[in-house]
């Protein structure tokens, strides 16, 4: 088994649509008239590339995938739930 190597154009295309969504929403301009729709625009790209990299993983022979990357879910560990949390930690949550 090799290192994991992601499909490069999709995860490429995931970067930059992460890279421009951080930018419209911690460097946006809220005196331009469309910043929020610019913000809006980048997260509906971030989803779309997300799933062009998954179809892409998907796509990929079974031994070049992500160990676990087929793994059912029902088989991967839940995380705890908060009354869980509270047994564990007690009163501070």
């Amino acid at each position: 088994m090799s290192l994991y190597q992601p499909p490069q154009p999709q995860n490429h295309q995931l970067v930059s649509a992460v890279l421009r969504l951080i930018h419209s929403t911690h460097y946006a301009d809220e005196s331009s008239p469309h910043w929020d729709a610019e913000r809006e625009y980048s997260a509906e790209q971030v989803a779309l590339a997300a799933r062009e990299l998954v179809r892409a993983v998907d796509a990929m022979p079974e031994d070049q995938r992500p160990i676990g990357w087929d793994k059912d879910q029902t088989e991967v560990e839940q995380p705890p739930t908060l009354d869980e949390l509270r047994g564990l930690l007690g009163s501070e949550l």
